[in-house]
This record gives C-alpha cells, structure tokens and sequence, in this order.
C-alpha cells in the first residue's frame, strides 16, 4: 500500500471546532485522566485490570495522533485546527522520541497488533509506565490549552487542565 501524503485543508468552522471540542476532545482527556487514576489506584481483577490499560492505550493513541500525526484525511481533528500560530506551536512541541516512542513501540507491538514479538516480552518489561506518560501527555495537553484560540475552543475543556478528571 502506497501511503498518503499529508493534506492540508482548511480550518474547520468555529462551530465546528468548538463542538468538536466540547464533545471529542474532552472526551478523550477526561478518559484517559480517569482511567489513569483508576489504574494508579491499583486492580486486583486482572480483566478490569488490562480492559482499563487497554483503554488507557486507546486514549492515549488517540490523544498522541490529535497532536502529532499528520492530517491525513479531510475530517481528522488536528491540534493545528486550534492555533493561530502553528510555527510556536511546534516549537513549543516536545520530542514525540523523547517521550512517547517507548510507549508507541509497546502499544504496537503489545496491544494494537498480534506479533510474535510478544513471546520476547518479560514480565518485567510489561510494566506500562501510566503515570509517567499520562503526566507527559497532560503537559503537552496544557501547553495545547495555553496557545490554543479561546474562540475556538470550548470553555469547559479548561476543566481539564493539570490533569484533572
């Protein structure tokens, strides 16, 4: 398959984007806070357990790809969308390898694909650092908040800052 070059299309209207954000973007946040808390809380019910660390992968892919991956498709929601300033925004944009490859390899690798590399995988190394990438994904998610346009953007989603559920 031969991949798509990136697109660039127009900012979706204000309507849209601050529906959007109310609704989806929230969402998204609000989950992935929650769930990181529940897991930070500790599960002794190991199905509860890996459908709430799934759920934190998922969420946090979904996160990670609203601010980093390139638009691809005309509806994907983009951080970009919300600046006015794309050029601070990725100077501002801290290292995706510095700080979530680790985490990229391991939800490829150990949850979104069924590899054989699953066998090399020790017990030790199944540790997924939550709170760790959480809190990296929380700071970038302020960052987003501080240079996002308020016009653009719906109130409540500041509800969210600091990582709060």
């Amino acid at each position: 398959m031969i991949p798509r070059a990136p697109i660039r299309r127009a900012r979706p209207s204000a309507k849209v984007l601050i529906a959007f954000s109310a609704e989806h973007l929230y969402y998204e946040v609000w989950m992935l806070y929650g769930v990181t808390e529940k897991l930070r809380q500790g599960l002794t019910d190991r199905y509860l357990y890996n459908a709430l660390l799934e759920s934190f992968v998922v969420h946090a892919s979904i996160i990670l790809d609203f601010f980093y991956k390139p638009q691809v498709k005309p509806d994907d929601a983009k951080a970009i969308h919300y600046l006015d300033s794309v050029g601070e925004w990725n100077a501002l944009l801290p290292s995706y390898a510095k700080y979530f490859r680790r985490f990229n390899t391991k939800r490829n690798k150990e949850v979104i694909h069924l590899s054989y590399k699953r066998l090399d995988v020790k017990p030790e190394q199944k540790y997924w650092r939550v709170v760790e990438t959480t809190s990296h994904i929380q700071k970038l998610f302020d960052k987003f908040l501080d240079l996002a346009n308020p016009a653009l953007i719906d109130p409540a989603i500041y509800q969210l800052r600091g990582g709060r559920a």
